[in-house]
């Protein structure tokens, strides 16, 4: 979809916006007057609503047939929540729009001359493009394209080139103080395994239990003090714990102690540490050394220079795909680099959260979207200063139904008793596999909106926004089901 530079709200009055947005968070949580009439709610989700000791004042419905003019379902419509990761949503329709279905990310591998003899008597370049699904299997499979080429020897330093995107002026622990968490994971234009290190637990027979990470990234140190036991494994002999000492820090400590018993299996777990250019370019220089190449110099963050020589470019999967991948299982970081992409593709480089919002706002606007008061923010739903309506999520996802990408929309929703978020929701009855919803949870905040299809073949959209004081504790999913259970039932 092209689009024109047309004029915008100026940026102060998204700022002033997003202040106001923000002061008004507390409020989103105290008793409105009674102005949202419990009498327009099914019976069944206002007795859930009792039963967990819930306020409906508090939540936001939107039913709607996709053949039809007018909700089956308004109740507080019109009022702004915070969507949580509801918001990839928006990040979906809005890429397939902008990029298009078929968009693919390029990482290129250049050198400061041609390889003579094997050997690049220089400079190797990392360029990235934004990829949010650069794993390692993907690098592994560069290196091998490197020595296709005949690439042995690398005689100068790996350059790591992250300039697509702006630096992201952000603390992993500002949202909950858990900057070691991959949902916390910042976006970089070159980002490995969504930033994540990987750490092995391996119980052996009579041996040590072998704890590994990948990459091996000599900066960080590892220490293994866990406890192995001779007993069946189960919940109580099966408990390591893994902390981070400065996980924001080159130099972070992983630390793993508790219990394990030889008997378990082995497990991995993810966690973020350490700087992410010291990663990639360890897991490369790991991966090109086992090939049989050698590098002689380390690695520098900076720019490909002029004249470079363009050895190979990874093409990433096309953008579809990790739209799948992105909503089912709520990937943050995957929705943040998609959305700066789209800011780097249409406002130009580097991308900022700023140019990605704008791009947002005019899609919007081009669609014919009233997105008055939305706060995008990351497109992530990972905020505390988000905010959309329930009809300005419900006709956003009324419009994708009559738009070439409807189907790529659908097949990225988790399927309520079957995958992703919602595979163990709705198990029972006929209802499951009949629901595709896009979930969302913080503090506070229980969201879900997409399409069920009722026992009468009648296909509808729904959209729940629910912030009240510990909603995410189990209460709100049971009232959300309640309301699907009836949309199924009686729609």
């Amino acid at each position: 979809m092209e689009h024109q530079q047309q004029p915008l709200c100026p940026a102060a009055r998204r700022s002033v916006g997003r202040l106001a947005a923000a002061a008004l968070a507390g409020l989103l949580l105290l008793p409105l007057a009674a102005t949202a009439a419990n009498d327009a709610l099914p019976a069944k989700v206002n007795a859930e609503l009792a039963a967990q000791k819930l306020d409906a004042n508090h939540l936001g419905l939107w039913v709607q047939a996709v053949d039809s003019d007018t909700p089956l379902i308004n109740h507080q419509g019109d009022r702004l929540f915070n969507p949580a990761s509801v918001m990839k949503l928006v990040t979906t329709v809005a890429s397939l729009d902008v990029l298009g279905p078929t968009f693919q990310w390029k990482t290129e591998f250049l050198a400061d001359t041609k390889p003579v003899n094997g050997v690049i008597n220089g400079d190797l370049y990392i360029k990235g493009y934004g990829d949010p699904w650069f794993r390692s299997e993907d690098l592994w499979d560069a290196v091998r394209r490197l020595r296709e080429l005949g690439v042995q020897e690398i005689r100068g330093d790996v350059i790591l080139d992250d300039s697509y995107f702006a630096p992201i002026a952000a603390d992993p622990g500002d949202f909950d103080n858990r900057p070691d968490r991959v949902y916390n994971a910042l976006p970089n234009a070159l980002l490995l395994d969504n930033r994540a290190v990987r750490i092995s637990i391996t119980p052996h027979g009579q041996g040590e239990s072998a704890v590994s990470t990948w990459p091996p990234n000599p900066r960080m140190a590892l220490d293994n003090s866990l406890n192995l036991v001779n007993q069946p494994c189960r919940s109580d002999t099966n408990r390591p714990v893994i902390d981070i000492r400065n996980p924001t820090d080159p130099g972070a400590e992983i630390q793993v102690r508790g219990t394990v018993s030889r008997q378990c299996a082995p497990h991995l777990y993810y966690r973020v540490a350490g700087d992410p250019h010291d990663a990639f370019f360890h897991a490369f220089k790991e991966l090109f050394e086992s090939a049989g190449g050698s590098i002689t110099g380390t690695w520098r963050q900076g720019l490909v220079q002029a004249g470079a020589t363009r050895l190979l470019t990874h093409d990433s999967r096309p953008l579809s795909n990790y739209l799948w991948l992105m909503n089912k299982w709520s990937n943050n970081v995957m929705a943040r680099q998609i959305m700066l992409t789209m800011g780097a593709e249409i406002e130009g480089t580097p991308a900022t959260e700023l140019k990605a919002a704008r791009v947002i706002e005019r899609w919007a606007e081009d669609r014919g979207l009233n997105w008055d008061g939305a706060v995008v923010e990351n497109g992530s739903g990972l905020s505390r200063i988000s905010r959309l309506s329930p009809r300005q999520i419900g006709q956003m996802l009324l419009s994708v139904w009559t738009s070439p990408y409807m189907a790529e929309v659908m097949s990225t929703l988790p399927i309520a008793g079957i995958d992703g978020t919602m595979r163990k929701r709705l198990t029972d009855g006929s209802i499951r596999g009949h629901a595709h919803i896009k979930t969302g949870t913080l503090r506070d905040v229980r969201a879900g909106a997409g399409y069920v299809l009722a026992k009468s073949g009648r296909r509808y959209v729904v959209v729940m926004l629910h912030n009240e004081q510990g909603v995410q504790y189990g209460g709100g999913t049971r009232v959300q089901d309640a309301l699907l259970t009836w949309l199924y039932e009686n729609g």
